[in-house]
C-alpha cells in the first residue's frame, strides 16, 4: 500500500489572481449587458476549516483498471491548490491501490479510519467496486469522476461521468449524424459495452489484432458493416484504432470515454497510428476548448487553466502521489477530478462540519455549477449519476491545441462538441 498525505498551505498574501476573460467590445448601447467579472483563480469556500479529502488512484494496473486516470487525477490536487490561494485549508490524503481489489478496499478503510470527510475515487474498473461498498457501509461519501459500471451504485456513491445509458445514447446520436447503423462493436478489458448494433461484440484480448481487422475489413467490403464502435481501455482503443486506420480509413470509428484520457493519444502514437484521424467519443463538452467561448462556463474553465499554469510554475508545489514537482503531472490534469474535490468541500460547507456522515447527508442535496467554481458541467447530487444525461454529447477530436494548459511530452488531442454552426 502506498499512502501519502499532503496539506496545501500557501503564503500568497496580497496576491490577487484572476483568469483573463475575453470581453465583447463595447457597443455604446444603453441596453448592452455589463461585462462579467472574471472568474477567480483562488477559491474561498466559507464554513470549511481544516477538512481532509481522500483520493484513491491506481498508478499501475492491468488494462481497464484505472491507471489511465492517474494523470487526469492531478486535477484533484489543483483544487486544493486553488483553495489554498483562497485561504481555505483542505488536506488531501492519497492512496494508491495499484489496480488491486484487496488493496483498494484496504486503502479506503485506511482513509476512513483517518477521518476523511469524503473520498474521490479517481480510478475505474471492477477492482474498485468492493471498496465502494466499504465506504458506503461506513457512511462516507464517494465521488467517482471516471467510474464505468453496469452494477448498481451503493448508497452515498456518486458518478460524475456519463452513465452507460448516456454513453449509448450519445454514440447512437453520432452514428445517426453520420448516417451509419451497422457497427462492428469491439470490446476489451471488461469495459462495459454500449448497446448499439445487432451483432455480438468482437473481443480483443491484446492478440489476434490482424484477425480482428480482417473481420472488420471483410464486413465493410460486403456492406454488412459500415462503422466501428470500440469500448475498451485507452491503450486497447489506441491499438485497435491504429490498426484500423490503415485498413478501413474511411469507416467512422466511435470510442467510449476512455479515449478522452491522454493515454489514448499516447497509445495511438505507440502503435504507429496518427492523431490527425477523425475520432468521435462521448462525454461532457468541458475541456480546453471550453475556454474559447464567451459564457460563464468559459470563464470558469479559463480560471481553472490559469490556476493550472500557475501551479505548474510554482516550484514549491509538488504532487502528493510521489512528491515530484507538480509541473511533471500538470499537462494531464483534468476538470472532473478537480470538480469532485470541490463537490465534497461544498458539502462540508453546507454541513458546517467535516464529519463524514454530515458531509454525506449534505452532498445528497446539492446541485452545483459555475457559481460554485466548477470548471466543468453542472452536477446534481440528488441522483447517484450526478452528471445529467443531457450534458453528455458526442465529442470530436482535433490536434489543434488551444494552448491553455502546460505543455507535456505526449501527443495532444483536444475534444469538443460539434455545434450546428460547426456542421
Amino acid at each position: 500500500m502506498a499512502r501519502t498525505t499532503r496539506t496545501t498551505t500557501l503564503s500568497v498574501l496580497g496576491l490577487a489572481l484572476v483568469a483573463t476573460t475575453a470581453l465583447s467590445a463595447c457597443t455604446g448601447s444603453d441596453d448592452a449587458p455589463p461585462p462579467r467579472e472574471p472568474a477567480e483563480v483562488g477559491l474561498t469556500v466559507k464554513g470549511v476549516k481544516d477538512i481532509s479529502i481522500g483520493l484513491l488512484v491506481s498508478s499501475a494496473s492491468s488494462a481497464g483498471e484505472g491507471s489511465d486516470y492517474t494523470g487526469p487525477s492531478a486535477g484533484a490536487e489543483l483544487a486544493t491548490y486553488r483553495l489554498g490561494l483562497g485561504d481555505t485549508k483542505v488536506q488531501i490524503k492519497i492512496a494508491d491501490d495499484q489496480g488491486d481489489a484487496d488493496e483498494a478496499t484496504t486503502d479506503v478503510q485506511t482513509l476512513i479510519d483517518e477521518g476523511v470527510s469524503g473520498i474521490v475515487v479517481a480510478t475505474s474498473g471492477e477492482h474498485v467496486l468492493p471498496a465502494l461498498e466499504t465506504a458506503s457501509a461506513a457512511g462516507v461519501a464517494v465521488v467517482a469522476p471516471y467510474l464505468r459500471t453496469e452494477q448498481p451504485l451503493p448508497d452515498g456513491v456518486y458518478v460524475t461521468g456519463p452513465s452507460e445509458d448516456a454513453i449509448t445514447a450519445s454514440i447512437k446520436r453520432a452514428m445517426q449524424t453520420d448516417e451509419v447503423s451497422a457497427p462492428a462493436v469491439i470490446t476489451a478489458d471488461d469495459v462495459p459495452v454500449p448497446a448499439v448494433g445487432g451483432g455480438a461484440p468482437l473481443p480483443f484480448t491484446g492478440s489476434g489484432l490482424d484477425d480482428l481487422v480482417d473481420t472488420v475489413t471483410k464486413g465493410v467490403e460486403k456492406k454488412t458493416l459500415d462503422s466501428v464502435v470500440v469500448s475498451a481501455s485507452a491503450a486497447s482503443e489506441g491499438a485497435v484504432v491504429a490498426a484500423l486506420q490503415g485498413a478501413v480509413p474511411d469507416v467512422p470509428i466511435y470510442l467510449t470515454p476512455e479515449a478522452l484520457t491522454p493515454s489514448f493519444a499516447s497509445a495511438l502514437d505507440n502503435n504507429s497510428g496518427t492523431t490527425s484521424g477523425r475520432f468521435v467519443s462521448v462525454g461532457a463538452p468541458a475541456s480546453d476548448s471550453t475556454t474559447l467561448g464567451s459564457t460563464t462556463a468559459a470563464d470558469s474553465a479559463a480560471a481553472y487553466f490559469a490556476a493550472l499554469r500557475l501551479a505548474a510554475g510554482d516550484t514549491s508545489f509538488t504532487s502528493a502521489l510521489d512528491e515530484t514537482p507538480f509541473s511533471t503531472v500538470a499537462a494531464d490534469a483534468d476538470l472532473p477530478s478537480h470538480d469532485a474535490v470541490l463537490a465534497l468541500v461544498h458539502a462540508a460547507a453546507k454541513a458546517r462540519s467535516g464529519e463524514p456522515a454530515k458531509v454525506a447527508s449534505a452532498l445528497a442535496t446539492l446541485t452545483l455549477g459555475v457559481k460554485d467554481a466548477l470548471a466543468g458541467p453542472a452536477l446534481d447530487f440528488t441522483s447517484s449519476y450526478a452528471l445529467p444525461a443531457d450534458s453528455v454529447a458526442p465529442l470530436y477530436a482535433t490536434t489543434q491545441d488551444p494552448g491553455v494548459r502546460p505543455a507535456g511530452d505526449s501527443p495532444v488531442l483536444t475534444w469538443f462538441e460539434l455545434t450546428d454552426d460547426d456542421a
